[in-house]
């Protein structure tokens, strides 16, 4: 796991517990978590969080939400390493703190909810996973609104397990739902839109809808290009309608247009639009199942740019944050020996980490 992902399911974790307060100290043992964790050193992190347990239920007791809250970070930790029996059972434990602590119906709960789903969703469990993570769509409708990002984010997860399954048009219905909220609430731009165009679209692709699938593969990349180098016009044009028109000389004439670099078009699947690559790699899929194979070549050598341009970008960030990083983690080991007794009001509702075409985890 990367540490933007283990510092997101961190911040979603605190986040989710609205109404409490989280001590200090805990949240001192929670970033010493996240940088094991990153580092893939579990031997530290699993015997931080059960010192973090024990410590907490000789001063508050089990039934605690600050013990659920802690049940939640070692179960992510134990879930990471695949040991999904383990992590069942502290999602379970930490579900019923929280439901007798908090209430049935408090974003908490609909967290663990979610988090259980997507740990049966792992294991192939995906009838079981299903009434779970609709009662956690229950929960977030209730409490937020039934137009609420959130409520979007859920859906998807819904909708994915809903997939495994070949249940198409609850799929359908869930990603379409799912879609209008994030462009009414979001608007057209917000990356969730493109990630659940591109979730619908596969979706699609699953049953045969090939020219539904197309059309909102093209809308990600026309609105990645327009957003990238302004509006469509004759000499500036998607790298879909240029993979056409090379499909279409090579038919024609035999052969494509003299490659180039389509305009830089490449450049505008950066590092942190992973879903505009995985969107070229998914047109170009279907362009093969169409017969249109420099169409397909065109996106996907596309493709293989932005994730190299992407590639090195990654490098060099690592390169310039190892010394930050290693301060970092100075600093949180001095904080977790002085054990600091104030304390963090985490109200707000619980954001999470969107990966296209998988569950995401809303602890």
């Amino acid at each position: 796991m990367g540490m933007s992902q283990v510092q997101a399911q961190f911040a979603m974790v605190q986040q989710a517990n609205a109404g409490y307060e989280i001590p200090a100290r805990l949240r001192t043992l929670h970033n010493l978590v996240i940088q094991y964790a990153s580092q893939g050193r579990y031997e530290v992190a699993v015997p931080l969080c059960k010192q973090a347990l024990e410590d907490l239920e000789k001063t508050s007791g089990h039934d605690h939400p600050d013990v659920a809250t802690m049940l939640n970070i070692l179960a992510l930790v134990y879930r990471d390493q695949n040991k999904y029996k383990e992590a069942a059972n502290l999602l379970n434990d930490a579900l019923q703190i929280r439901e007798k602590t908090l209430g049935e119906n408090h974003p908490a709960v609909a967290a663990t909810l979610n988090n259980l789903a997507v740990l049966y969703g792992k294991r192939g469990k995906y009838k079981e996973a299903e009434p779970l993570c609709k009662r956690a769509l229950e929960i977030r409708e209730k409490v937020l609104g039934k137009d609420h990002p959130d409520v979007a984010k859920q859906l998807n997860n819904l909708a994915l397990l809903c997939q495994n399954q070949g249940k198409y048009e609850e799929v359908e219905r869930y990603y379409q739902r799912a879609l209008e909220i994030y462009e009414s609430q979001l608007g057209p731009d917000d990356p969730n839109v493109a990630k659940t165009k591109n979730n619908l679209a596969s979706a699609y692709l699953k049953q045969g809808k090939y020219k539904e699938a197309e059309i909102l593969y093209k809308q990600v990349l026309t609105r990645a290009h327009e957003k990238e180098f302004g509006s469509i016009d004759g000499n500036n044009k998607p790298i879909w309608q240029v993979a056409e028109e090379r499909e279409e000389m090579k038919r024609t004439n035999g052969a494509p247009a003299p490659y180039a670099e389509y305009g830089g078009w490449h450049k505008a699947a950066k590092v942190d639009s992973p879903t505009v690559t995985t969107t070229l790699k998914n047109l170009g899929a279907l362009y093969r199942r169409q017969g249109k194979y420099e169409a397909a070549e065109t996106l996907e050598d596309c493709a293989m740019r932005s994730r190299k341009e992407g590639l090195d970008a990654v490098k060099q960030a690592k390169a310039a944050g190892i010394l930050e990083a290693a301060d970092r983690r100075r600093r949180v080991s001095r904080d977790a020996r002085r054990g600091s007794q104030e304390s963090l009001d985490s109200s707000g509702q619980d954001p999470d980490e969107v990966e296209t075409g998988k569950l995401h985890v809303l602890p």
